[in-house]
């Protein structure tokens, strides 16, 4: 029997609710999983903590002044270190220093103090690779600098995703410093790289495609396959392959449109799925417009398939357009290549040149 299969719901209650402890930690206390602890959760009926109250338990860690000062004042630790000493988020260290009236070291102190500062490398300066690097940016990273001298630039991203976790890895492993912390309560995984300033083109965050991007189908490529990797959807419905993006980002999504367009990929134009204001099934509020981008035409698909493939970083999303492409390959192959002529009427009707 293993030792997770001894924990009594009476003693889970007690760890969950009363000593306060992430599914995480008694996962790792009995050896097992935290997917484990939160299925014993529901099999003995024990409330799981909502998101808002997870948060709480997890802003709320303890560390008092005085210790906070011999560690990041006396002893120069960073603040990457403390949170790591604390199981909590830079970003809580950070407010505690400012709560305590801590000084925040100098960029000087902090380069004396932090030596893989010095080990920061400078962007490599590849188009295609920035390219993408921005189109994933679009989607799915968030990247701040602490102010407009600061050396340091910030890139975060969390998810409850495996793949995607390394794929940041990947992309930005070989230029900074890293900061991982989970899985939390919900799951997640937070991650968190210092770069150096030849990332200063990651911090603006518009809805917007440069037009150096736009000019060269190859840089387009690599956008694409940047932003499909953090937002799109490649996917089979009752045997059918189709694309999709859902977002607030308008103007991206036109853009992205209209490009394809001069590719001969014929296509829909972006609508709107979900007004501003209107409830989600969650029943949260979207902040903006949302809207839906897509495809199901099949030569559609498969040229749009061959000109993101070669850029996709996202193995999951490489895994989907593989399924979707083999899709159309096979309803080609027994249908006799017949043209997918029930988006005809409509593409006419929208002025899309077929």
């Amino acid at each position: 029997m293993r030792l997770i299969d001894k924990l009594s719901a009476k003693k889970l209650r007690e760890l969950y609710w009363q000593r306060k402890m992430s599914s995480p930690e008694i996962a790792k206390i009995y050896n097992s999983t935290p997917e484990h602890v939160r299925l014993l959760l529901r099999k003995y009926k024990i409330r799981i903590r909502t998101k808002s109250e997870a948060m709480k338990i997890f802003e709320g860690v303890e560390i008092s002044k005085k210790e906070l000062k011999k560690l990041y004042l006396n002893k120069k630790v960073s603040i990457y270190k403390i949170a790591k000493k604390f199981n909590c988020c830079p970003g809580t260290v950070w407010n505690r220093l400012v709560e305590y009236s801590i000084p925040i070291r100098t960029r000087e102190e902090a380069w004396a103090s932090v030596r893989f500062l010095s080990f920061r490398k400078n962007f490599s300066g590849d188009l295609k690779e920035k390219a993408y690097l921005m189109g994933f940016r679009a989607g799915d990273l968030k990247a701040k600098a602490r102010s407009k001298t600061s050396p340091t630039i910030f890139i975060q991203t969390n998810s409850t995703k495996p793949n995607l976790i390394q794929l940041v890895e990947r992309l930005f492993s070989p230029y900074g410093h890293i900061w991982k912390g989970g899985p939390y309560e919900n799951g997640a995984v937070c991650i968190e790289y210092l770069l150096n300033r030849s990332f200063e083109f990651l911090l603006s965050k518009k809805d917007l495609i440069e037009p150096w991007v736009l000019e060269k189908t190859n840089l387009f490529a690599a956008y694409l396959a940047g932003y499909v990797d953090a937002e799109g959807c490649f996917y089979l419905s009752d045997n059918i392959g189709g694309f999709q993006i859902n977002s607030e980002d308008k103007n991206i999504l036109w853009q992205i449109y209209s490009k394809i367009l001069t590719l001969a990929i014929p296509c829909s134009p972006p609508r709107i799925s979900h007004k501003a204001g209107e409830k989600s099934r969650g029943k949260f509020k979207f902040r903006k417009d949302v809207w839906t981008f897509g495809m199901r035409r099949k030569n559609s698909l498969l040229k749009l398939i061959d000109l993101v493939n070669p850029y996709s970083k996202h193995a999951d999303k490489r895994k989907s357009m593989e399924i979707v492409k083999n899709n159309v390959l096979e309803r080609n192959k027994k249908y006799n290549n017949q043209p997918d002529r029930r988006f005809y009427k409509l593409y006419l009707e929208e002025g899309v040149k077929i």
